[in-house]
Formats: C-alpha cells, structure tokens, sequence
C-alpha cells in the first residue's frame, strides 16, 4: 500500500476568495460550517459586514455595499461571479462538495442556483 496523498487538479473555476456578511446570523452560521470542509484553508474568507474593517483589495469596481447584496467570490482564474454561480464556484474549492460543483456547474444548473439565491435574498432582510 502505498503512502502516497491524494491530490487534487487545480480547479480555476474554484473560488480562491469569499466576501461574506459576518454580520447576518445565517450567513455566519454557514459560512462557519464551509471553513470546517476540507479545502476551505486554501480559500480567503473576508467578512464585509458593516462593523468589519474594510480590505483595501476590493475587487475592482466594487464597494462593501456592492458586495453586501449579493454573495461574491473570486475564482482562482481572477473572474468576479456571485450569487447563485458564486456558490458553484466555492462548492468546487471545497473537497466534500466538489462533486455538487462539479454537478451544477452548467447553464441549467447556474439558472436554478441563481433563481433560488434570489429567493433567499428576499428572505434574509429579515434575519439581518
């Protein structure tokens, strides 16, 4: 048997930075639950709730306000997605959710996500 470590293909598509709302209760709880996974210290979590200092590294053309609305990640190849294809992208950096990444990561798949993001956007003012 061999002592080998499993490795895994450098995913570009997978998110390499995560802008969050610690501020929001359901977005803490789940974003805590992702940085438990595997992969997930591979990935920068930056919490943009309003009481949080700010990153001066804000992608460009973007404000805290800006990423307070919506869920936005950095991918490893440098592209801005957020809502529904931001969550495809952080499932894909994360080794148990890889396969739902993976699953997802279509035109159909990201129409679904977004669609249901929206209605969870919709939802959550009411927790923040």
């Amino acid at each position: 048997m061999s002592d080998a470590v499993q490795t895994f293909p450098i995913d570009d598509r997978a998110a390499s930075r995560v802008f969050y709302d610690g501020g929001c209760p359901v977005c803490r709880r789940e974003i805590g639950w992702y940085q438990a996974m595997r992969g997930a210290d591979d990935i920068d979590w930056v919490n943009i709730a309003p009481e949080a200092p700010l990153p001066t590294d804000l992608p460009d053309g973007m404000s805290r306000d800006t990423l307070l609305k919506r869920f936005t990640i950095v991918r490893r190849d440098g592209a801005v997605v957020s809502g529904g294809p931001g969550f495809i992208a952080l499932w894909r950096a994360l080794r148990p959710l890889r396969w739902l990444g993976m699953a997802t990561d279509h035109t159909i798949g990201a129409f679904v996500g977004e669609r249901l993001y929206r209605l969870f956007l919709r939802v959550r003012t009411l927790w923040r």
